[in-house]
């Protein structure tokens, strides 16, 4: 199949990757490396370099390209608003236009699938911004999601949940819409067989690790009252978050708590040893469509303490302990429970090791290129 990857180079060229960014180099090196595949990047005028070319620097350099004549922010802009030009004049001679991120591009002639990795700003059961900038933005969301639904021949998310809210949203045909998921990177799996103690913290100072930040979606106000609370029940078990998506207020209050440590962005091959050597993975999210994190957890063998929010069970299942998030109570009780009985924590980590190996890039891959050539 000749395939043409459009996509925002951004996300492959950033030294902080979101799931996101990892999700398009994955699916995009997957594509490329089936012989039975021509990849090509479609690439907007601005994200190459002099010489046409996917810059070095870019995760994806050295696959072709063929460059689009215009901007990325203007062709976004003219495709959100009037649907128009058609892109395929600039790629004629190809099976598939395929976009691994939340991105609407106009075809008159060729097939598209669409990937919609979710939108919390659009969920109803989310708090919505009333300001000029959110409206604006949510307008847009929707305005490209629905255009993504219509003219995809294929409309990729990366779970079930998010598939019931495509189609509820959007009056997408459940036929056309495949749940292609997300990958655990190898590290993961690597450092469940690793000693423990390779993250380099102290060996009498247990932790507990959360990913991604100190915000709403993630439940961060929900992580700083179990701190609260596990400063006068458990005293020496800290708490440790990987990742910059801090809100301001949030990362001011850690100031109060001694026993909670931002540790900034972390690498896949840093973050790794830090699940290993976790008590646990807390993660008491509002909003995931998918829940990478508790995957990558599951991969090292470190038990998870969750909450039943969005899809959250569908990757979790039987392999970690669900609690109320809103009763830093129960997250507590659900922690003692870990570390004084070590058989269910044994249990919680061979079964979340057993799943997490359907958690693959490989796996991922091969269920696109499936839904490619089917149609």
């Amino acid at each position: 199949m000749k395939i043409n990857v459009f996509t925002d180079l951004r996300f492959t060229r950033s030294k902080t990757p979101t799931g996101v960014g990892k999700h398009i180099l994955q699916m995009t090196r997957g594509l490329a490396a089936d012989h039975s595949n021509e990849v090509c990047v479609l690439a907007a005028r601005d994200q190459v370099g002099a010489e046409q070319r996917i810059p070095g620097q870019n995760e994806l350099a050295g696959l072709p390209a063929t460059i689009l004549p215009l901007p990325w922010k203007a062709a976004e802009a003219l495709w959100t608003v009037a649907g128009r030009p058609f892109a395929d004049r600039w790629c004629d001679d190809i099976d598939w236009v395929y976009c691994p991120k939340n991105d609407f591009i106009p075809v008159r002639r060729t097939r598209v699938a669409v990937t919609i990795h979710g939108a919390a700003e659009l969920d109803p059961a989310m708090p919505q911004s009333g300001t000029l900038g959110a409206r604006l933005n949510r307008w847009r969301r929707r305005t490209a999601y629905r255009r993504m639904v219509e003219q995809g021949a294929v409309v990729l998310t990366v779970s079930e949940f998010l598939k019931g809210q495509v189609v509820d949203w959007f009056g997408a045909d459940p036929e056309r819409v495949v749940v292609v998921g997300n990958g655990v990177e190898a590290e993961f799996f690597h450092a469940a067989g690793q000693p423990i103690g390779m993250s380099g913290e102290p060996a009498d100072r247990p932790f507990i690790l959360c990913v991604g930040g100190l915000n709403y979606l993630d439940g961060g106000d929900r992580v700083l009252a179990a701190a609260h609370l596990l400063r006068r029940r458990l005293p020496d078990l800290r708490i440790i978050v990987a990742g910059c998506q801090h809100e301001q207020q949030m990362s001011r209050a850690v100031l109060e708590l001694p026993n909670v440590t931002l540790l900034g962005y972390v690498t896949s091959d840093r973050l790794a040893p830090y699940m290993r050597d976790a008590v646990a993975l807390l993660f008491p999210t509002r909003y995931e469509t998918f829940g990478i994190a508790a995957a990558e957890a599951m991969a090292a063998g470190t038990p998870v303490v969750t909450c039943r929010s969005t899809a959250v069970p569908e990757v979790v299942g039987d392999a970690g302990i669900y609690v109320d998030p809103d009763h830093p109570e129960a997250i507590v009780e659900a922690l003692m429970a870990l570390q004084s009985q070590s058989g269910l924590r044994t249990e919680l980590i061979a079964c979340g090791r057993r799943r997490a190996q359907t958690y693959t890039w490989p796996a991922c891959v091969a269920r696109l290129q499936q839904s490619l050539e089917r149609r």
